[in-house]
């Protein structure tokens, strides 16, 4: 068996075979371009239709009188009142609900003095909703004129009759000192509202509390009215409602014995469980 024999032959590729593989690959690259520059050109239609039918949309819901207002709707008014907080808004019957600026509605509402915040919302087809919260007035306060206090320490505006309040004054403080140091004059006006929400705290009436007086020390001097006059009581700065307790208790005592207190201490530093009352006189 002879072995077989081995020949050397150039290869010479087919031009037609190269052009049959290269053919198909150029042409499927083609016509994915294609594809893509079409599926693009749908894209721009569709976003231009969109904007446009958007614009239309929106131009047509600022005119039409569909939305024309016609009501402002408040809740929340205690002292505001509504023909005042219209005016101050620029809110006009008639105008477009969709183009009404409400956050600047809202800021023109809260520049009246009772206003402490204000949130206006559209009700369609035709009405704006205006929730106003007011300060709640909690003292008068003595600052060169008289000045209304709310429940949160801010003194929000002169004091008028036509306020119609009925509240307790907080003196100690003088106008000089306010525009000199304003912090350090609302800590001391903060201290005075934590005095009447103690006063309220241990159920002793409001009402009765006609002054309470801030001392440079930090304490307090009240006045307040009972069944047989207006009598003056001097608290320290601390643990008030103990010293509240201890008021209560010997207006008790008093009262068993027939007698009065004109003064009573309670802010002995040294001694702070002592109680000193200055009686007034009986009558025999």
């Amino acid at each position: 068996m002879t072995d077989p024999t081995w020949m050397r032959l150039p290869f010479r590729p087919e031009r037609a075979a190269a052009a049959r593989r290269i053919a198909p690959t150029e042409a499927r690259s083609g016509r994915s371009a294609a594809a893509a520059l079409g599926r693009t050109a749908l894209a721009v239609a569709l976003s231009a239709a969109f904007s446009f039918g958007a614009w239309q949309a929106f131009r047509w819901s600022t005119t039409t009188s569909v939305f024309a207002l016609r009501e402002v709707r408040f809740t929340g008014l205690q002292h505001a009142l509504e023909p005042d907080l219209l005016a101050r808004s620029g809110l006009r019957t008639g105008a477009n609900l969709m183009a009404l600026d409400l956050a600047a509605a809202a800021k023109a509402m809260e520049a009246h003095p009772w206003v402490a915040s204000a949130r206006l919302a559209r009700s369609f087809p035709a009405t704006v909703l205006a929730e106003i919260v007011e300060h709640r007035a909690a003292a008068q306060v003595q600052l060169g004129g008289l000045y209304l206090l709310d429940d949160e320490g801010r003194v929000f505006k002169r004091a008028g009759p036509e306020d119609a309040v009925d509240l307790p004054l907080v003196t100690g403080v003088s106008r000089e000192a306010w525009l000199r140091d304003k912090g350090a004059a609302q800590l001391r006006l903060y201290s005075a509202l934590h005095l009447l929400e103690a006063w309220r705290a241990e159920g002793l009436p409001a009402a009765a509390l006609e002054e309470v007086r801030l001392e440079e020390d930090g304490g307090f001097t009240a006045f307040a009215r009972d069944a047989a006059g207006l009598q003056e009581v001097r608290l320290g700065p601390n643990d008030l409602p103990l010293q509240l307790r201890r008021l209560e208790q010997l207006r008790a005592a008093l009262a068993r014995r027939g007698e009065h207190a004109a003064r009573i201490d309670l802010d002995n530093q040294t001694r702070p469980e002592w109680v000193s009352a200055q009686l007034v006189p009986t009558s025999r």
